[in-house]
């Protein structure tokens, strides 16, 4: 009897290590890829996803004239005394409309709190008045750069399996939005062994799509794309903070193909919050008449997309009145303002750039 009982022991055992091998082989075959197409912690291409998937703060600047943050919507704005409620954001076209109707007025936009505001990690914050919102924005102006990669995006829904050693289970994940992938990535532990169900699609910047088969493709074609378009981390704010904080000069100009920046390398240009600028001549001989003072002034505007215009006007006397015209702000670093022609075309778009002397 003993002896029976004990073969009976020995056959359920010998089950039980047969299957649990078989259901681990099942497990590797599911993970299945080499070990350097296993997507890691904290390794450089998860990081790239990372930065893909945070969210980009700067579709409504028209709103709120920070790239920190989104207002979550609907929400209700005083425009220049016109109440408008922003149900979506084919609604900041009638917020532009009410900013264009008068060109000498003073645009204000005022919100009716309380607002939430979402971050580029999806955290919120409710907002009950006007000096928790300038608070924030001026946090947001002290960051000098942001880490959220604009010029490509992920297409959804894709899936990724999840194995996890330490608790040996297996798991499948879909992701529907940025939301969803940035916490995942956000939330990976050292444990965790994760594999993209490739291929999976990516879309640039002007809408063109690759087709991503391996992490390898992954990570080079996001770091391809950081640079590929400009990205609208802009706001009016941070555009004054940089022009208004010291005295600049013209680093470059180009007029169509032609380089004309040796036409402007003495004048210095000192601009005012009250939308005037004071350019002179830099005194290289002490001799007086070579700092004459030319007034001009100077705005800025949040366009209906969130970039920005910079309408500059240094009058009549040449070359400076050259100068005289809405530009299109394509970047704003800590020492330079970028700018160049709204309206002009690929090579022949002028381009002027300011640098702190």
């Amino acid at each position: 009897m003993k002896t029976h009982i004990k073969s009976i022991f020995i056959f359920l055992m010998v089950g039980i290590i047969v299957n649990t091998t078989a259901c681990r082989t099942e497990l590797d075959e599911e993970i299945g890829s080499p070990q350097d197409q296993t997507l890691r912690e904290n390794s450089k291409v998860a990081d790239l996803i990372l930065k893909t998937a945070l969210n980009d703060g700067s579709g409504d600047n028209i709103l709120d004239s920070s790239s920190c943050f989104n207002v979550e919507l609907p929400v209700t704005v005083n425009v220049n005394g016109i109440e408008v409620i922003v149900d979506s954001v084919n609604d900041f076209e009638r917020i532009e409309e009410i900013f264009n109707q008068l060109e000498d007025d003073l645009d204000d936009l005022s919100f009716i709190f309380p607002i939430t505001l979402i971050a580029s990690d999806f955290s919120e914050t409710i907002i009950e008045n006007t000096d928790q919102l300038e608070e924030l924005l001026e946090d947001c102006e002290e960051q000098d750069e942001d880490d959220d990669i604009e010029c490509i995006d992920f297409q959804y829904p894709f899936s990724v399996s999840v194995f996890n050693e330490n608790s040996e289970t297996l798991e499948i994940i879909t992701f529907n939005n940025d939301k969803e992938l940035y916490s995942f990535i956000n939330n990976l532990t050292e444990d965790d062994i994760v594999n993209i169900s490739f291929p999976i699609t990516l879309i640039l910047s002007d809408d063109t799509e690759v087709v991503i088969n391996n992490l390898d493709d992954l990570e080079n074609v996001i770091e391809d794309a950081i640079d590929d378009c400009d990205e609208n981390d802009l706001s009016d704010q941070r555009f004054i903070k940089v022009i208004t904080s010291q005295s600049l000069k013209i680093q470059k100009y180009k007029d169509n193909q032609s380089n004309e920046t040796n036409n402007y390398r003495d004048y210095v240009f000192n601009f005012s919050e009250d939308g005037t600028v004071v350019i002179t001549l830099e005194d290289n001989d002490a001799d007086d008449s070579n700092n004459e003072i030319t007034n001009g002034t100077w705005s800025v505007h949040t366009r209906v997309n969130g970039g920005l215009d910079a309408t500059l006007d240094f009058g009549t006397e040449a070359p400076l009145n050259k100068l005289n015209n809405q530009w299109n702000v394509k970047k704003i670093k800590e020492n330079r303002i970028m700018l160049d022609d709204r309206d002009g075309i690929g090579a022949n778009r002028d381009e002027l750039f300011f640098d702190k002397i």
